[in-house]
């Protein structure tokens, strides 16, 4: 696509280096999240990495802090692009993001040939199995999308997630394991958990089954995030508005990749329009809810003998203060009585 560039160049540059203020961060992050570049913004954030010293740390190290923050996919998510496995924007940020992580990594390794990033996407009804380079394996769940790089340099394995996945880390207490979302990074040495962070969902998720895992706020997030400690059978949430988070426990028996526990749905003391979200992504579904005090009503279930939709939402609806229909390929809850 040809086309003048929309961004300041100087603006651009403070942004990547740290330097600009919260108001103009948002900004450059709303135009990296944007579905479509031309060919002038693509030699644009060529040019601006082109600018950095490449001999000054200093430099490098906030650039490459803010790319790793910046490369989150949650503004990209909410623009329900078509589903594929390379979205514009995903190309745009991970060519930036291949050219700071490298010149990040080559101070390291200077011998050292380039870090190359793979996205991988687990389209709407379907998951994916990747096995990342140190042997831990990521079960990506409908809807979601992995960043991870060719193999792993320096003293942590970072890697970048939207939507769920569930985690079983490779052990290495000497380069701790951090998966990144829109809100905040989960950091592990070896262990299993399950971790939902979509954007449309009203809250974000982990859930752990083994081991131990630490929750910190991503730098430059809206969103405030107190550091929370995790022990087995903890399972958090994050409001994504104020942060608020509420910790409670779950039976780890009934939790796992969807390959150990067939086509099971576990929601733990989820809001109905998650619920709803989930359903609707893994079933590959359109589903409304037209009453939020519904949607703001949280549940306990577990359905792990092949259930229907209809026997799932029957479930939800036990008290009767809904009325379900499906109408032109749409199925519209509404709160009994409207």
């Amino acid at each position: 696509m040809k086309g003048k560039t929309t961004m300041d160049p100087k603006l651009l540059e403070r942004y990547f280096l740290g330097s600009c203020a919260s108001s103009d961060a948002y900004k450059v992050e709303e135009w990296l999240a944007s579905s479509e570049k031309s060919e002038e913004d693509t030699a644009l954030l060529s040019a601006i990495f082109d600018r950095i010293d490449k001999s000054n740390d200093a430099l490098a190290d906030k650039a490459y802090e803010k790319c790793a923050s910046t490369l989150n996919l949650e503004r990209a998510e909410k623009n329900r692009l078509p589903a594929g496995p390379l979205l514009p924007v995903i190309t745009i940020l991970a060519m930036a993001a291949s050219f700071v992580f490298g010149l990040f990594l080559h101070r390291e390794e200077p011998a050292g040939t380039p870090v190359e990033f793979t996205e991988i996407y687990a389209k709407r009804g379907s998951s994916e199995k990747v096995i990342l380079p140190d042997g831990s394996t990521i079960v990506l769940k409908s809807g979601s999308s992995l960043i991870y790089p060719s193999e792993f340099r320096g003293d942590t394995r970072n890697v970048f997630l939207s939507g769920e996945c569930y985690a079983s880390v490779a052990k290495n207490p000497e380069c701790p394991f951090i998966m990144s979302t829109g809100m905040m990074n989960v950091k592990v040495t070896g262990t299993e958990f399950n971790i939902k962070s979509f954007p449309e969902d009203s809250e974000a998720e982990v859930a752990l089954v083994e081991g131990s895992v630490q929750l910190e706020g991503r730098s430059g997030s809206p969103t405030p995030l107190q550091s929370i400690s995790l022990t087995p059978g903890n399972v958090v949430k994050v409001d994504r508005k104020n942060g608020e988070t509420r910790i409670s426990e779950f039976n780890i028996n009934n939790y796992g990749p969807e390959e150990e526990r067939g086509e099971a749905f576990v929601f733990l003391d989820r809001r109905f329009c998650d619920i709803v979200s989930e359903l609707s992504r893994r079933l590959d579904v359109n589903i409304v809810i037209y009453d939020k005090t519904l949607g703001d009503k949280r549940f306990y279930s577990s359905f792990v003998n092949g259930e229907s939709l209809e026997e799932m939402l029957a479930t939800f609806n036990a008290d009767g203060s809904m009325t379900i229909r499906e109408d032109a390929g749409t199925i519209r809850i509404t709160k009994r009585g409207i």
